[in-house]
């Protein structure tokens, strides 16, 4: 009765907690109200999907059951015996919590797909997002990380980031005259280049309230110390190229350009880490936390070990006044991250993805965690969803990992009922406003 009275307590106090949401990729409203959905055009976009290729699913399979032009029988048909398969999985396990408690319908299955698919249609208009975010998931803001341009955020749901990725790391010259042009510049020579993404900061001030590197599905996250004539060098090489390839505009290749071949990601390495240095540095000087990509990476077949966070360490002890939000508490390197956590004053641990990945591991490494790390480092929920059901269903494995952890302490004696619920509140919602928002929401 202890047991289940506890739980029972802490679950009823942490469904009350406004959750702030460190990290989510969701697209615009209007973007996804002015098109026809169905559970398997919007589900399957993403982790559910790389759960199905690990199954065994074919792409050209995964591609098609996503496209609304093929009869839904048709695609649930093809679905259907890898769903199955993948139905365990923590990916999983966050849709059908949102099928169940957005759309009233129990599991996805050849009973239940078509009417999903209808009432999915039947909410898929203006304030979507509002009911599902802010009604039924309880979020107050979520971070967001696929806009930066502050005209087309919804403010009251959402705090956008500048990704820097899509800044410092180029490939070849057409993606440099690219960036250059987006921003109204022209890049000759470095130093043009250095003073863009300066610039850039300066354009965006108080209009994001953190920076996103996510390099690390690209090259590995060790972003060395370089020299400005080394990072120079680096960067005349994409003017150096002399080969070129033919770039096609249209899939059926009506239209064509011709573009120079990249130099490489280990040639481009020291342009690149010297633009990170800059980018962090501004950053620093600002306030703004940074938040990085560790761990595993969506999708399927990546490097994983590119991402752990012991790369980091010069960044960290560089950078002292810089405050570095780790993502998805570094799975599976979380071990790494609880050490470094506790080690440097500067590195706060992020769940966001994570209680997805694992909802067992989650739970059993937040146990751990709170033994190791100050819990005002400790940072709880983060979508990270492409679409928007999916991230509801997450903050409710989120809470219960949470409510689960914190009951556990109590009782095994190691907190009081009151110490583990201000602790949930802190890690679901506090520990956030405080490094994103220092002056309020």
């Amino acid at each position: 009765m202890a047991v289940s009275g506890s739980i029972q307590e802490m679950k009823a106090h942490v469904d009350k907690i406004r959750l702030i949401d460190t990290h989510e990729h969701l697209p615009q409203e209007k973007d996804r109200v002015n098109r026809d959905v169905d559970v398997l055009s919007e589900f399957y976009l993403h982790y559910a999907s790389s759960d199905l290729i690990s199954a065994g699913m074919k792409e050209e399979d995964l591609h098609m059951i996503k496209e609304v032009s093929h009869p839904i029988e048709k695609r649930w048909k093809v679905l259907e015996p890898w769903w199955e398969k993948i139905r365990n999985t923590g990916y999983s396990r966050a849709i059908e919590i949102a099928a169940r408690d957005l759309y009233g319908v129990d599991g996805i299955n050849a009973d239940s797909y078509k009417i999903l698919s209808e009432r999915m249609m039947e909410k898929n208009k203006e304030g979507l997002y509002r009911w599902v975010l802010k009604e039924k998931a309880g979020i107050d803001i979520s971070i967001l990380d696929s806009l930066t341009d502050a005209p087309v955020v919804d403010r009251e749901l959402f705090a956008p980031v500048l990704r820097v990725g899509e800044l410092v790391a180029p490939r070849d010259r057409n993606e440099l005259e690219i960036l250059a042009k987006s921003h109204g510049e022209v890049i000759h020579n470095f130093s043009d280049y250095v003073s863009l993404v300066r610039t850039r900061f300066d354009e965006l001030a108080g209009k994001v309230v953190a920076i996103k590197i996510a390099l690390a599905y690209r090259r590995p996250i060790f972003f060395d110390k370089w020299t400005f004539s080394e990072a120079e060098e680096a960067f005349n090489k994409m003017f150096k190229v002399r080969m070129f390839a033919r770039y096609l505009i249209d899939p059926e290749g009506k239209n064509s350009k011709m573009v120079p071949e990249t130099p490489g990601v280990e040639a481009l390495q020291p342009m690149q880490d010297y633009l990170v240095h800059v980018a962090i540095q501004e950053a620093e000087k600002r306030g703004l936390p940074i938040q990085i990509h560790t761990g595993l990476h969506e999708g399927n077949e990546n490097i994983v070990s590119n991402s752990n966070p012991e790369l980091l360490v010069n960044l960290f002890m560089e950078y002292r006044d810089a405050k570095f939000d780790i993502f998805h508490g570094s799975w599976p390197y979380c071990g790494q991250l609880g050490a470094l956590a506790k080690n440097f004053q500067n590195v706060y641990i992020d769940m966001c993805w994570m209680h997805i990945i694992s909802p067992n591991k989650s739970r059993s490494q937040l146990h751990e965690w709170l033994d190791e790390v100050p819990v005002n480092k400790i940072l709880g929920f983060g979508g990270d969803y492409l679409f928007v059901e999916g991230a509801y269903g997450h903050a409710v494995i989120a809470r219960d990992n949470v409510a689960r952890v914190l009951s556990r302490k109590v009782d095994e004696g190691d907190y009081s009922m009151e110490q583990a619920k201000k602790y949930a509140s802190w890690i679901l919602r506090e520990n956030a406003l405080k490094l994103f928002f220092p002056k309020g929401l």
